[in-house]
């Protein structure tokens, strides 16, 4: 295979190639990769059609759960729910008055519920030392956010202008909170936004470079692209095709950090920090797939983490070892923090 030119760095010598199996929802048909020799990037060999791969159950196509609005009691709660969530947004984005200065038994129990609230605040968004420049208003877009979780979740906490872009969901949807997911592409988009988020979505694209141009264009001057994605390290080595974040034939491309880091500044970002944040995720659902349990199966720890063939004591070794991957850089999965100057 050593023919094979990389579609990333155009390198074709020295390729490997690789056969894989989809073992998300274990239908096993096999899919050919190819992995550079250069820029170590893992690229699908041919684009199947995608359509039936996300269909059905597919996790981030599922409609986020909508809160009802019957009764008084009901109504009541909301609205102190959204009292409560709409500071902690504040909190986060560095608006700390009110907090710290609130003296009052309602101000410190307020302080105290905003505090517990904001546990499922996305982390991605809180653990960075940088400033994202973000208040309740800013302008928030979601590329390839599926049926929206995210941006509900946002919702919740007090953001208000919440935009999400995926063509593999079924229509447009508005939710009740004025979320708004696209049945569209980014590049259809012409407004600019204060953050845009791409969580765990570029793996799934043809060109990443042309959609982090596409990023780069709908993005304010001064504000950043928050990127999630898989990324080739010590997971693939140990593992090689059963490697659970390969996920053919949905994953199209995986990079190195390196790799994309490049691709990132050839576009015109500046990469201000990049965060791992992999988890026991890699090792646990690698291992099923070598003992050939797709992920949806009903011995698989995703379907039933109480009733799989993993000990609690496995799962608590397999997170300590993330962690210690993460602090040297090698975990699977990493945070890219992009400046548009």
């Amino acid at each position: 295979m050593s023919g094979e030119g990389c579609r990333v760095c155009g390198n074709s010598s020295g390729n490997r190639a690789h056969r894989a199996r989809e073992m998300f929802a274990g239908t096993r048909d096999e899919f050919d990769y190819v992995e550079c020799a250069s820029c170590g990037t893992l690229q699908i060999q041919e684009v199947p059609d995608l359509r039936p791969y996300y269909a059905g159950d597919y996790y981030s196509l599922r409609p986020p759960e909508q809160s009802g609005g019957a009764g008084l009691k009901k109504r009541l709660a909301r609205r102190a729910a959204s009292f409560i969530r709409g500071r902690a947004a504040g909190y986060y984005c560095g608006r700390r008055r009110g907090f710290g200065e609130l003296r009052r038994p309602l101000g410190r129990l307020l302080a105290a519920r905003a505090g517990r609230v904001v546990v499922g605040f996305p982390a991605y968004l809180k653990e960075t030392r940088l400033d994202l420049r973000l208040n309740p208003g800013s302008g928030i877009l979601d590329v390839g956010s599926g049926a929206g979780g995210t941006l509900v979740a946002l919702s919740h906490f007090g953001f208000q202008d919440l935009v999400g872009v995926d063509p593999f969901v079924a229509e447009d949807v508005t939710y009740e909170s004025g979320v708004r997911v696209l049945k569209a592409e980014l590049s259809d988009l012409t407004r600019r936004f204060d953050l845009v988020l791409a969580n765990h979505s570029l793996e799934h694209v043809p060109d990443a470079r042309a959609a982090l141009g596409e990023m780069h264009r709908v993005l304010r001057p001064g504000h950043y692209a928050v990127v999630r994605i898989p990324v080739v390290a010590r997971a693939w080595k140990e593992f090689g095709v059963n490697w659970v974040q390969l996920d053919p034939p949905r994953h199209l491309f995986l990079y190195t950090a390196q790799t994309f880091k490049s691709l990132a500044e050839e576009v015109g970002f500046t990469v201000d920090e990049i965060v791992y944040d992999s988890t026991a995720f890699q090792f646990w659902g690698s291992i099923q797939y070598a003992r050939d349990i797709p992920l949806a199966d009903e011995r698989s720890y995703f379907v039933n983490p109480s009733n799989s063939v993993f000990t609690p004591e496995e799962i608590a070794a397999f997170e300590a070892r993330a962690a210690e991957l993460n602090r040297a850089g090698e975990g699977d999965q990493a945070v890219f923090y992009l400046r548009k100057g």
